[in-house]
């Protein structure tokens, strides 16, 4: 069944407490501290127009690349546009290194490969789609050992959906070395987990090396299956 506007405006109110209409379908949605983003919905069912703020356009630039499923809309089977906004809100949140968003199935990928990998270091990208990372790619000619991981950023290029690294230490230690800091100034997030490889062995960290909380989603607000294909 197809929400109506006033459905699609009613649950975005729920979901997002500070959102109001500024004017008729179009609306003011809290997603940055002190700064709403504008939701015009006046062509519903065409794609609603989200704009963010002057400020962090720069920081975000085109944020379609990470959100496909809003990127591919259909005006004849609208989604909930709550979901495209929390989907949003996790993007953001993840690339500016306030609180990483993992699927699930990401957080089960890289536990398997690193327990694959051991004793050697086990090295991937990561890909945010919808809001969270969820995909990991093999970055072509990394060289791993017992004690390192060499990866050659020039390698992978033109990719802006890339944004994160992870990779494992045969150890419990999950702390970055120097390598490793200069390995984080290249992308937004980066992981290392550790031995035995769980959840609870994991780090996160910003490009500086400072430490990020994280989340892990069982359910994200949109779903992957209808965006993988496009991917590979």
């Amino acid at each position: 069944m197809i929400m109506d506007l006033d459905e699609q405006i009613t649950e975005i109110l729920d979901i997002f407490p500070g959102s109001f209409l500024k004017k008729k379908a179009v609306m003011e949605v809290p997603m940055f501290p002190s700064a709403n983003i504008q939701v015009d919905l006046r062509k519903y069912p065409k794609r609603p127009k989200i704009i963010i703020p002057k400020k962090f356009q720069k920081a975000f630039g085109d944020f379609e690349y990470f959100l496909p499923t809003y990127k591919k809309w259909n005006r004849n089977h609208p989604i909930q546009i709550s979901q495209i906004l929390k989907a949003l809100q996790y993007g953001f949140e993840t690339i500016a290194g306030k609180k990483v968003h993992f699927s699930e199935k990401i957080l089960n990928d890289i536990c398997y490969m690193a327990k694959t990998a051991y004793p050697k270091e086990f090295f991937s990208l990561l890909r945010i789609v919808n809001g969270v990372l969820h995909e990991y790619v093999l970055a072509p000619g990394t060289e791993a050992s017992g004690i390192s991981a060499v990866f050659f950023p020039s390698r992978i290029r033109g990719d802006r959906t890339l944004i994160a690294t992870c990779h494992s230490h045969p150890s419990p230690n999950n702390h970055p070395s120097q390598a490793d800091l200069n390995t984080f100034k290249k992308f937004f997030i980066n992981a290392i987990i550790g031995a035995p490889f769980s959840i609870n062995t994991l780090g996160v960290y910003n490009f500086k090396g400072e430490p990020i909380p994280f989340e892990v989603h069982l359910s994200p607000p949109l779903d992957f299956m209808e965006d993988e294909e496009s991917f590979f």
